[in-house]
């Protein structure tokens, strides 16, 4: 089953959809940061390795939940102010 596009979602499945993508968005950048974290004491400890770079492997996953994010909001952003016209 295919995901529905913004376009074709309701205000109530955006709502939904940019709640549970925000909430992603914090876990995925605490996650991050710990990984930057282990990075940085990875890194110190030994000398440059994987895990210096480890947490530019990991960072699409932070961006494409910061571009859903960006663009349910100007859906939601649009249709109200299509309402209000």
């Amino acid at each position: 089953m295919r995901e529905k596009t913004l376009r074709e979602q309701s205000i109530d499945e955006l709502y939904y959809n940019e709640h549970k993508t925000k909430n992603d968005f914090i876990k995925n950048s605490v996650l991050m940061i710990f990984i930057i974290a282990i990075s940085i004491f990875v890194t110190a400890e030994k000398g440059f390795g994987i895990f210096t770079f480890l947490p530019l492997f990991c960072c699409y996953s932070i961006l494409s939940c910061y571009i859903r994010l960006k663009n349910i909001r100007e859906e939601i952003k649009s249709r109200l102010l299509h309402l209000k016209e």
